[in-house]
């Protein structure tokens, strides 16, 4: 049995009864056709972005449901990067990798040592592309909750209001700041109860790294300071590295992944 492809469709299909047709975008009907090769009633997995999945045959113009829509549920903790921009898109692979290991929400950050600090104009185009860039990585992995791209941030809005972003969860929330030479991420992590908590963010500096005075704030607002090994990343691995560590040490790994391949009819 081949695999499916995934595609995340722009409507919802919660609730989606067999029988039903979803539409789907111009661009997603040209690359399954043209690029992947698909034919009227190839199989398909369908997800919304909030958490429903089904399956799905191709039809001309979209996609039937053969099977009901199920619900995934948000696993718990809910993880964040606040990921500082990097020189040109080296921090876009980052987002990609991240996005792929099921982060649930990534922050830009503008620090002190961010090298061609964007205006507002190029901030807002960061932000687009990253989000174009998590629904690649959402249909690529099978994930079903899409990951949310906030705005960008300086690392003082960062430290002094990080309820600003939205959907923050009810419950206890943990803070790590990456900084080369402070205590393990592993030991931190197991002491500050990441495994209860009900979201937990690591923050991820750009080249050079965090500015002391950065360090200051940042840890004067409740972030811990965190090594992620014995030697320094960069900032576009730092982060897929302390979000992967995250995940296995939360029990997010515990569960297992989606099945690639469509039921039997």
């Amino acid at each position: 049995m081949s695999t499916a492809p995934h595609v995340l469709v722009p409507g919802p299909i919660a609730h989606g009864a067999p029988g039903a047709v979803v539409e789907l975008p111009g661009a997603t009907m040209h690359h399954l056709r043209r690029s992947l090769r698909r034919t009227d009633g190839s199989a398909l997995s369908l997800t919304d972005g909030d958490g429903w999945r089904a399956w799905a045959e191709l039809t001309p113009d979209g996609a039937r449901l053969v099977a009901a829509s199920t619900l995934e549920p948000q696993r718990a903790p809910q993880l964040v990067l606040a990921q500082s921009l990097a020189k040109g898109r080296r921090a876009d692979e980052a987002v990609r990798m991240v996005c792929e290991l099921g982060v649930d929400r990534i922050v830009p950050v503008v620090a002190d040592r961010t090298q061609g600090r964007p205006d507002a104009r190029a901030a807002t185009a960061v932000v687009e592309r990253w989000r174009a860039i998590a629904v690649a990585a959402l249909e690529q992995s099978r994930r079903v909750h899409r990951t949310e791209v906030s705005r960008c941030q300086s690392s003082a809005e960062l430290a002094a209001s990080p309820s600003d972003v939205p959907h923050q969860s009810a419950g206890p929330v943990v803070r790590l700041l990456a900084v080369p030479g402070a205590p393990p991420l592993p030991d931190v992590a197991e002491g500050a109860a990441v495994a209860a908590a009900a979201e937990v963010w690591v923050a991820v500096g750009p080249e050079g790294g965090w500015s002391d005075s950065e360090i200051d704030v940042l840890s004067a607002s409740g972030w811990l300071s965190v090594g992620l090994g014995g030697s320094v990343l960069r900032t576009e691995h730092a982060g897929p590295v302390a979000v992967a560590v995250l995940a296995a040490l939360s029990g997010r790994w515990s569960v297992a992944g989606p099945d690639p391949t469509p039921p039997d009819p």
